[in-house]
């Protein structure tokens, strides 16, 4: 073998081995009752005038239907996000103006949703993972309070979902469409520009980046990850002798789906069709890495420009990896050659 193949392969396995994107959650903040949750000290940096942005990976339910809150520090003078039924709803300045709460996107019972709600000082907007699905005029400061800030309830509506919540941020900016989705599927430990506080909820309620540390209450729980085996069905692959999980899920302006899988899948690839058994969208497979770089690897391909959530679940310990592709945008390939720890 020549000098110069030597180099070139060296590259390439160099180049692979880089992982995509770090998702190393560990536990979530649970609600086994639909009570509890973090109490987090009022501070100064919670108060909002100008710029805004709530965000957090939520798998809850409203069973009742008489709404429940992911946040809030009084829904009456300042900031809440909720769910109403299946319904995001949000409060930027408590009761004061003309329109007071924003009701819009569906937040699907039990099945991990990424939502966001912002405000830019003219506009009050709801995103459903990293989709825009409402913006609405709003112009004048958001109103604050002294109250402390609440996960999984708020000061003024103390009702808890029943389900978990996730890497909750707070930003006194409002993020873009683009810097949401940059961020929406990685683990953020450092400052940036307009970030007030990161909850990673794994197994704590410390704050990663600005120190506002707050503290678990009544029911409330960490629940770590948990080991599982895949089950297979019509929309459900199963690699690696079960351990990996793999599911798809599509959203368009007229509805959501899941992905049914293409018979003749392999132990450790498969397919995905969306709207028909003849037209395959999506094409995914496991790869043993080990030997490599000690890490089990996802690559994906697809022929579609609608917008859809790839989720794989390590059964062995619970880790999730997820791959976005947007509405309008040609799905990119995906070369995770970090996914999995090994075995």
């Amino acid at each position: 073998m020549t000098r110069y193949f030597r180099v070139v392969l060296i590259v390439c396995a160099l180049f692979i081995i880089l992982p995509l994107s770090a998702q190393p959650y560990t536990s979530v903040l649970s609600f086994p009752s639909s009570s509890g949750y973090v109490a987090v000290p009022h501070s100064s940096a919670f108060d909002f005038t100008d710029g805004y942005t709530f965000e957090a990976w939520v798998s809850i339910t409203d069973p009742s239907g008489g709404c429940k809150s992911i946040f809030g520090n009084g829904y009456t003078t300042a900031q809440r996000v909720g769910i109403c039924g299946t319904t995001l709803r949000s409060y930027l300045r408590g009761l004061g103006g003309t329109n007071f709460l924003l009701d819009a996107g569906t937040v699907p019972p039990n099945d991990w949703t990424h939502i966001a709600v912002t405000w830019d000082g003219t506009t009050h907007r709801h995103f459903i993972d990293g989709e825009e699905v409402a913006a609405r005029a709003e112009s004048g400061n958001m109103t604050n309070n002294t109250n402390e800030i609440r996960i999984g309830s708020d000061v003024a509506y103390n009702f808890t979902p029943t389900g978990s919540i996730d890497e909750v941020r707070f930003w006194n900016v409002a993020l873009t469409k683009e810097q949401i989705r940059a961020n929406i599927t990685k683990t953020i430990n450092s400052a940036l520009p307009g970030l007030v506080a990161v909850y990673h909820l794994d197994g704590s309620a410390v704050d990663s980046v600005g120190g506002h540390n707050g503290s678990l209450t009544g029911a409330a729980a960490f629940q770590p990850l948990t080991a599982s085996t895949c089950v297979s069905n019509a929309t459900t692959l199963c690699f690696e002798s079960n351990r990996f999980t793999v599911t798809a899920k599509w959203q368009t302006a007229s509805g959501t789906g899941n992905g049914t899988v293409v018979p003749g899948a392999t132990s450790n690839s498969g397919l995905f069709w969306f709207f028909g058994s003849d037209n395959w969208e999506l094409l995914i497979k496991e790869l043993n890495g080990c030997p490599v770089n000690a890490r089990r690897w996802i690559f994906s391909a697809a022929t579609t420009n609608v917008h859809y959530r790839l989720s794989v679940i390590d059964g062995s310990t619970g880790a999730v990896r997820r791959y976005f592709n947007y509405q309008g945008d040609s799905a990119p390939a995906v070369n995770d050659t970090g996914a999995f720890a090994c075995p």
